[in-house]
């Protein structure tokens, strides 16, 4: 057992092969509500360009690029087997110049000049190495006046799933709050929300969650 959880832990980090191809649907269809609650609180508009941390398979983009006119969407992931699915399913958008899609490590972001409008990261708090140069990275590239919104499941929820010990970084609300205190980003929104979950092991649970938006102010 403590195999196969290890196993599962290491899959939702970076998910790998076929085996991470499965979990990547299977991830969002039971955090679909959790994803939709980061989409909601960004607050897309007309013309915004947009960047995801973790964009997972990319089901999602066509519904993003729904929400508004002449927006463009860029998502940077760590895992290589979520890159190809993700252009797989979204070629015709990439083709068309409305979306584009690029690994990279976790921590070191590829723009050097502040450039996007809103920026999004859904359930990628708990494997960030290095929390504080991520934040600086994220705060570079976002526009003045510019919104960052981070979603995440509470410890307090998070702390009973049963591959917890292995290779996650658990945080209350507050917790986050500190870790954005070291950059000059203004809390301007927090929406909290429970709902009914099926575990990655199956079991029924209920599931709270928050998303907090930042601005950039200077």
């Amino acid at each position: 057992m403590e195999k196969q959880l290890k196993a599962l832990a290491a899959q939702l980090r970076c998910p790998e092969g076929e085996d991470g191809i499965k979990l990547g649907h299977l991830m969002n269809m039971s955090n679909l509500s959790v994803i939709l609650h980061g989409i909601t609180n960004l607050q897309i508009q007309k013309k915004d360009n947009i960047l995801e941390l973790g964009y997972g398979n990319g089901e999602l983009l066509s519904y993003i690029l729904s929400l508004a006119e002449d927006i463009h969407y860029t998502g940077l992931e760590i895992s290589p087997t979520m890159h190809q699915q993700a252009i797989l399913l979204n070629k015709p958008y990439i083709d068309a110049g409305m979306a584009n899609y690029q690994i990279y490590n976790g921590v070191n972001l590829p723009f050097i000049e502040p450039q996007f409008d809103k920026i999004l990261t859904v359930n990628t708090l708990y494997f960030w190495k290095e929390p504080i140069k991520l934040l600086q990275n994220i705060y570079q590239a976002l526009k003045l006046n510019g919104y960052f919104v981070i979603t995440f499941c509470h410890k307090s929820f998070m702390q009973n799933l049963p591959f917890i010990n292995y290779g996650f970084q658990l945080y209350e609300v507050e917790e986050v709050k500190q870790l954005f205190n070291q950059l000059p980003l203004k809390l301007v929104n927090e929406a909290y929300k429970k709902d009914k979950s099926i575990s990655k092991t199956g079991a029924l649970v209920e599931r709270e969650f928050t998303s907090l938006t930042f601005e950039k102010t200077e």
